[in-house]
């Protein structure tokens, strides 16, 4: 299999998919193959930091350390990397601007959201604060694009960041307790109208409902990099995460399922990064053979063994060119 220089790969990621189909809502997931395993903290890396110079969130996700073959527990550690009051004043910044506000580049946190609209427009706090309660009502708590519990959470954060009450804080706080299972007790939420705690049987709707979530907050995008190489570890001895043959066969099914669900989506590119092991066709243990229904989605029927083509599924990056 031919290899890419790094540098020459991200250069088409960014080209191809960051600054184009990604931007425009699409999903994608690549795999990419490193040569020497030493040189997978620097694939990762250089993935963020195109993302990151874009605008994009980026969710960095290691398997030593995030259990990834629980999709729930996946999606805390994403939740727990996110500024969540900062996407609550993005998505009432841009409802207040199409209600024809006046809002401020900067809103102070300790003050409530429609107060400091009022002053700068102004008008009566009251008044804002009903449509900008309206707009909420049309933009999440209706929005279908999201799971029910997700976009109560979200509304309720709104609400609370609106109107900026001691109890709408201390409810605030309750939801980021939720979204990343540091909740003690689901009957906390009750008065949100939040019943069920994120598990591995609702998270996938959780991750779409997360990415539709970001694009309401004008993100321009979310670059998912899950470092998988843990996962070809039959001997753990600093402590983290070791996965057993089921166990691994559980995080490739959640991969094919992020492949077979990528239209539902939103402006997500997620890289899945590893060694040659993950395609060594005598590593049925570990390797993608373990598991033929990711293996068939990621592997090209047709290839060259001495070029690579960039913008594949799979492709296997090469020592050159990669940063020590």
């Amino acid at each position: 299999m031919g290899t890419i220089e790094l540098g020459e790969w991200n250069a088409w990621i960014g080209r191809e998919y960051l600054d184009t189909y990604i931007m425009s809502g699409g999903a994608a997931v690549k795999v990419a193959v490193v040569t020497e395993p030493a040189d997978i903290p620097a694939v990762v890396e250089t993935l963020a930091e195109s993302a990151s110079i874009r605008g994009f969130k980026t969710l960095i996700l290691d398997a030593a350390e995030t259990k990834v073959h629980r999709i729930d527990q996946m999606f805390f550690a994403c939740a727990a990397k996110l500024p969540w009051a900062q996407l609550v004043d993005e998505v009432l910044r841009r409802a207040a601007t199409d209600e024809g506000f006046t809002v401020p580049m900067v809103v102070a946190p300790n003050r409530p959201f429609a107060e400091v609209v009022a002053t700068h427009s102004g008008l009566d706090p009251q008044l804002v604060r009903q449509q900008l309660t309206q707009s909420v009502h049309n933009r999440v708590f209706r929005n279908k694009a999201m799971v029910l519990d997700f976009r109560m959470a979200m509304g309720q954060m709104c609400r609370a960041r609106i109107t900026g009450s001691q109890d709408g804080e201390a409810n605030r706080a309750l939801i980021e307790q939720w979204l990343t299972n540091r909740i003690p007790r689901i009957s906390a939420l009750k008065h949100l109208g939040l019943y069920t705690k994120i598990d591995r049987t609702n998270a996938r709707l959780h991750f779409e409902s997360l990415f539709h979530w970001l694009q309401i907050a004008g993100v321009p995008g979310v670059m998912m990099v899950v470092n998988v190489e843990r996962l070809n570890a039959a001997r753990v001895t600093d402590g983290g995460l070791r996965y057993s043959r089921q166990n691994l066969i559980d995080a490739y099914e959640i991969l094919r399922q992020f492949i077979d669900s990528v239209d539902e989506l939103e402006g997500l590119l997620l890289a899945v990064v590893g060694s040659e092991w993950l395609v060594d066709p005598d590593s049925r243990q570990r390797g993608f053979n373990a598991y033929p229904a990711l293996r068939n989605r990621v592997y090209d029927e047709v290839r060259d063994e001495a070029h690579a083509n960039p913008v594949s599924s799979l492709v296997h990056i090469g020592r050159s060119g990669v940063r020590a």
